[in-house]
């Protein structure tokens, strides 16, 4: 009943907390009710998305627009700092070409518990800095997107295509 991308966040929340897949398969045909809607998208689900929002992005990149399904929660080092850095979501091309791309809100920036007393400038700088790092450490490209552009997926569908994210070869369109 629910719209599909909607339904795989609800499936990932339920991956992350230590419900297996073959327990949902399980939990479906003990219900003696048409689950194929749920075995459809449990291959989509995947338990390294951090919240809801990641979860809906990543379902609307693959299962709607028909990009390559990125990998999730990728960690690069900074050869010059050694510092880490975690990225949303990450596609590694055939060319050697790494595309990164984070889900962004204005809420880090403007959000007392997100930004520790730092001034919006300080966080601004910040996020250059973490830039100037992933690039260090081999990323080409980094599409920032917000949810909005994820909710008219267009916009999202252009940063993802300008950026040379792949569309995969057989993705089902919901």
């Amino acid at each position: 009943m629910m719209d599909p991308c909607g339904a795989v966040a609800v499936l990932d929340s339920a991956i992350r907390r230590g419900l297996t897949k073959q327990e949902l398969y399980a939990e479906c045909n003990r219900q003696h009710t048409d689950c194929a809607a749920v075995f459809h998208l449990l291959p989509h689900a995947d338990q390294r998305s951090e919240n809801g929002g990641e979860s809906y992005a990543r379902a609307v990149m693959t299962m709607r627009l028909g990009f390559a399904k990125p990998q999730q929660q990728v960690v690069f080092v900074d050869p010059l700092t050694g510092r880490t850095y975690r990225v949303d979501y990450c596609w590694r091309l055939a060319d050697g070409a790494i595309i990164v791309a984070e889900l962004d809100g204005m809420e880090k920036y403007t959000n007392p518990g997100m930004t520790n007393g730092r001034s919006m400038q300080i966080v601004v700088n910040e996020e250059k800095q973490r830039e100037d790092g992933l690039r260090r450490a081999g990323v080409s490209v980094i599409v920032r997107f917000t949810f909005d552009d994820v909710l008219h997926a267009e916009r999202l569908d252009r940063k993802l295509a300008e950026a040379g994210v792949p569309k995969a070869a057989a993705e089902v369109h919901v």
